[in-house]
């Protein structure tokens, strides 16, 4: 696969990893209702995700001309 392929196809991927991710963490913190305890885990896991698919999104269109 060439690389400007495999850079479309990480960017669909983040992408949807960042949709994914939002409504996880809208669902840990508005439709969860287990325990408080469990709760700040579930968002801060959900927090992690969210930015490592916007980390790895915007580190794909800085990879352009490379």
């Amino acid at each position: 696969m060439d690389k400007k392929k495999l850079r479309k196809l990480n960017l669909c991927l983040y992408g949807g990893a960042i949709i994914i991710s939002l409504l996880v963490l809208y669902t840990f913190i508005f439709v969860f209702n287990n325990g408080i305890g469990w709760k700040i885990f579930l968002i801060i896991v959900g927090i992690c995700w969210l930015l490592s698919a916007i980390s790895g999104f915007i580190k794909n269109l800085d990879d352009k001309g490379k």
